[in-house]
Formats: C-alpha cells, structure tokens, sequence
C-alpha cells in the first residue's frame, strides 16, 4: 500500500519558506513578550525603591526629630527626680503643671539587589525597635503625668511607683538614643534624602511649670495632649 503526501500548492521549497517565516514570527513575539516583561519588572522595582527610600526618609526625619530633643527629655526627668527627691514624703515642693510626653517618631523589596535588601532590612529592624520602644516610652511619661495633678503627701508606696517610672523612662530615652543614631548612620550610607517634620514646638522642651492652657496653644495640636 502507498501513501501519498499531499503537495503544497506552490512546492516543498515554499512551504518550508513560509513555515519558516512562521516560527521566526513566533519566536519573535516570545522575545518581545520577554523583553516587555524584563522592562516591566525594572519599572516596579523602581517605583518600589522609590517608595520605599521615600517611606524610610520620613521615618528618619521622625527619628532626627526625635532625638533633637534628648536634651529636653534628660532636663525633665532630672527635674522631676529632684522634685521627688526634695519633697520626700509630704507634699510636692513645687506642683508641675507640664510633665508632657516625650517625640514620637514613626514594601516590595523582592526585586531589590541583595545588597539593597541587606541596607533595608537593617534599617527596618530598627524602625520596629523604635515602635515597639516608643509604646513602651509613652506609657511611662502617661504614669509620670500623674504628678500634674498629684495632691497631697506623695507617701511611700507613690514615691517608689513614680522612682521606677523614672528609672524606665531614663533606660527607654537611653535606648532609643542609642538606636536612633544608628538609623541615622544607616540613611547616611544609604544616601536618603533629608525629610523635614516642620514641627517647631516640642511638647517636652516646654518648661514644668507651663500652664496647659498655654503649651497646647503653643503646640497647635488640634487633639491636644494626653
């Protein structure tokens, strides 16, 4: 039995050109899907770097400015230890007005170079120290505000509550300082860009017997202060 292959109308050699016109057309599409990929990929991890460089730049600024008032911060809790220390166990020598609190400071990575995501990483880590460090600083200055309204005989028990409040507050502020310089080594070999707060007044510099009335007027916080 024989079989007969059907011809192409125009001959073996032109079909096998047209055939080969056909793979190289569909070989060229794949490269340029490929290729549109490729382009498509660098455009991604482009806007994620720059998201994320810009979204570390503002947590650092709220670091620099947080640590700009350390100084604030050591002044306040060496007045209210002298405060405790001075009254003893009668009532407060000088009734504070102002405790305050202390400066809060508060992607895809995937397509990064090793070494990016290696800066980042580092980088990150001290901001979710720094979060966790802040809660920790705010309850504490939140347990010191009592003195503002504080009446009467501080008496034993009172005064060893406020010392240990003092005591963690003195080792939180020393944390922070200590990691926040080291995030803002990490932006200078990073190269990014200097955020401004555009916050002037800190709450914390504002001296101890500030009326409340006038230090939020001077802080223009439209929720106030705790």
């Amino acid at each position: 039995m024989h079989f007969l292959l059907p011809k192409p109308l125009h001959g073996w050699r032109e079909f096998a050109g047209e055939v080969g016109i056909i793979v190289l057309g569909v070989l060229i599409a794949l490269a340029g899907g490929q290729v549109v990929e490729i382009v498509h990929d660098r455009q991604l991890a482009a806007d994620a770097r720059a998201n994320v460089r810009a979204e570390a730049a503002q947590d650092v600024a709220f670091i620099r400015d947080r640590l700009s008032t350390q100084s604030c911060i050591d002044r306040r809790i060496a007045e209210l230890q002298d405060l405790l220390s001075r009254s003893g166990e009668g009532p407060l020598v000088v009734q504070p007005t102002w405790v305050s609190r202390t400066a809060t400071a508060s992607g895809q990575n995937s397509l990064f170079s090793a070494d990016e995501q290696a800066s980042f990483s580092g980088l990150y880590r001290i901001f979710t120290q720094y979060d966790r460090d802040q809660a920790r600083e705010q309850a504490v200055w939140a347990q010191l505000r009592a003195l503002e309204w504080w009446r009467g005989p501080v008496g034993p028990q009172a005064r060893l509550e406020f010392a240990q409040a003092l005591q963690q507050a003195k080792y939180v502020s020393w944390d922070l300082h200590y990691a926040g310089s080291y995030a803002l080594a990490d932006a200078v070999q990073m190269r990014l860009p200097d955020r401004p707060t555009g916050q002037t007044v800190h709450a914390i510099c504002l001296p101890i017997t500030e009326l409340r009335a006038d230090a939020l007027a001077k802080l223009k916080d439209p929720f106030g202060e705790p």
